[in-house]
């Protein structure tokens, strides 16, 4: 009985082991196509753009490619997760799931804040920015970027976090791991110790709003895509006149 009772648990440990090895794998993989594919539009990719385009088409072209980059990850999310449908897919990843309130007003805090400092930032390298100005191609802009961001969490958040939890890790494993992970693909290719920081600090206090939200994605887009909405086309443009800053 007892030697049955060891083979039993050696391979529940082989089977946890194998388990474990394969998240990370599916870690790493996936913060390698972020660092490729969405890393450029934080370095090299504005510059190639604006050699041939105007700023107003330059920004347009960044969050189109965000778009494409969080596309092209989702895709090979969604083959990792075996989901039976895109609507299963998106619902075992907190899209719509049940939130509490006290997350939803800390997103909604934190949005209309972070938004907040992005627009002030942007008068420090451009004073004459008219911030109240609404026009077609403002519209467009936060329309292009409250989705981007919203691809983006479901990668960064719900994913790399879900994986770490799928595996018993701890909470703070799962907030820092993803944190760190957003914050080197937005800084690689240009890389600057504050943004490095302001990414970290944002990446935390958007995994903290999707822990304390029971893993429901309410309170981290209310936390970043309402941040885009309105800060829009502006917080783009950072990436242009304050490269790596």
């Amino acid at each position: 009985m007892n030697t049955t009772n060891s083979e039993k648990s050696s391979v529940w440990r082989g089977i946890a082991m194998n388990e474990k090895s394969t998240v990370w794998r599916r870690i790493a993989m996936v913060t390698l196509l972020l660092l490729v594919l969405a890393g450029p539009n934080f370095g090299p990719l504005p510059h190639w753009l604006r050699e041939s385009f105007s700023l107003e088409g330059s920004i347009t072209g960044v969050l189109i490619w965000f778009w494409v980059a969080f596309l092209i990850i989702l895709a090979v999310v969604y083959r990792m997760s075996k989901s039976t449908s895109i609507r299963e897919f998106l619902t075992s990843h907190g899209l719509g799931a049940p939130s509490g309130i006290g997350a939803n007003i800390a997103g909604l805090i934190l949005g209309i804040v972070w938004a907040l400092l992005f627009l002030s930032s942007i008068l420090q390298f451009d004073p004459d920015a008219n911030l109240t100005q609404i026009n077609g191609f403002r519209i467009l802009t936060a329309l292009l970027a409250a989705g981007g961001a919203l691809l983006e969490d479901l990668i960064t958040r719900s994913f790399l976090m879900n994986q770490l939890h799928k595996i018993g890790s701890s909470k703070w494993v799962q907030l820092v791991v993803p944190a760190l992970i957003f914050a080197l693909y937005h800084t690689i290719w240009g890389f600057n110790a504050f943004s490095f920081v302001f990414s970290l600090v944002y990446g935390l206090l958007l995994g903290g709003l999707f822990l304390w939200g029971k893993r429901s994605l309410t309170p981290v887009i209310l936390g970043h895509s309402l941040v885009v909405l309105i800060s829009e086309p502006f917080a783009t443009m950072l990436i242009f006149l304050a490269p790596g800053a």
